[in-house]
């Protein structure tokens, strides 16, 4: 049963409500949904566009996903509550939260409802090249700085640091992007560069290269805590054999970031709450239409690496279904401290 406060009840009883987490007045219902992304084409148009689809289809709300050069454009709009939901990275996420390059300031306004995909990063060579460390490395050409991406380049050297690795210890190159950093490892003309170990183009330049591509693990530094202090956001991650990872020969220990379907200012704790709850109820079936959904298990819609706090209404209902615990909490009072 929804339950509003009216603006005649008396000061005392509202507050009562309120610290009972019940919504207040000011978490009147969304008459539209708007979720920001990367432009059309881009694995976040996708998935902005299927959460569109579930929120309008299970809350009744019309919703839509809005296309955007990048994060650096729509996160200050979900700030200020010029859009509602955006689909955001972890390490973009970490940057607008503490008001670091290229944000001009701290998104504070800003909470996560779900962590919604995971994505495995690792440095890459040629498995001909003898590499089999990031302490390999040393004195070799590498792919550090993306021109398009600062959250990366922040990242990847965070990765080499965990093996005591500076950008002074390497040849740092830059590259245009993840895709152009492994044709220029097939190439020859880098010895290494990070990539999202999912990639479709890295299962193909695996099957063209002679003996094939390796994964790098991360260096003896390389906890959670290094990691995150480094580039909020980021965590380790053991990547494990599989039929679409075949560069993956044994269990080895890797970085990962993830991405999240954060809300907006104008957000109230009933709506949430209840989008919360469809993401939850439905994910199994949002798993089977959207692949990149399916390396999050649904008890893993609210890690406890999240570097935006969760909404209090998404809290609430995770801690129903028992996912949000004491852990969760810690992580969530440090973000606000």
């Amino acid at each position: 049963m929804t339950i509003r406060v009216s603006r005649y009840l008396a000061p005392a009883l509202c507050a009562a409500l309120l610290a009972a987490g019940l919504p207040s007045a000011a978490d009147a219902q969304l008459k539209r949904i708007t979720i920001g992304t990367n432009p059309q084409g881009s694995t976040y148009f996708l998935l902005g566009s299927g959460f569109a689809k579930l929120f309008q289809e299970k809350l009744g709300i019309r919703a839509t996903a809005q296309p955007h050069a990048g994060s650096s454009v729509y996160l200050p709009l979900q700030d200020a509550g010029e859009i509602t939901l955006g689909m955001n990275s972890s390490l973009d996420g970490g940057l607008a939260w503490n008001g670091r390059k290229p944000y001009k300031a701290a998104t504070k306004n800003v909470r996560a409802l779900a962590r919604v995909w995971i994505l495995p990063y690792a440095y890459m060579v040629k498995e001909s090249s003898g590499i089999k460390t990031l302490d390999d490395l040393k004195g070799k050409r590498v792919v550090v700085k993306y021109k398009t991406n600062v959250s990366l380049a922040q990242t990847n050297r965070t990765i080499l640091s965990t093996a005591g690795l500076t950008t002074d210890d390497i040849t740092a190159v830059d590259s245009g992007g993840v895709v152009a950093s492994i044709g220029m490892v097939v190439q020859g003309r880098v010895d290494a560069a990070p990539i999202a170990t999912g990639m479709p183009a890295m299962r193909k330049a695996h099957a063209t290269v002679p003996g094939g591509l390796r994964l790098l693990p991360i260096g003896p530094k390389g906890t959670d805590e290094f990691l995150g202090k480094g580039m909020a956001g980021l965590y380790s991650h053991v990547e494990k054999p599989s039929k679409t990872k075949p560069f993956v020969r044994e269990a080895i220990k890797i970085a990962a970031f993830d991405s999240y379907l954060n809300a907006g200012s104008k957000v109230g704790n009933e709506d949430a709450y209840k989008m919360a709850k469809a993401i939850y109820d439905n994910w199994k079936q949002m798993q089977k239409d959207y692949g990149p959904l399916r390396g999050t298990k649904q008890s893993g819609l609210s890690p406890t690496t999240n570097p935006i706090p969760f909404h209090p209404g998404a809290v609430k209902y995770y801690k129903e279904v028992g996912i949000y615990t004491d852990a969760n909490a810690k992580n969530d009072a440090m973000l606000m401290k």
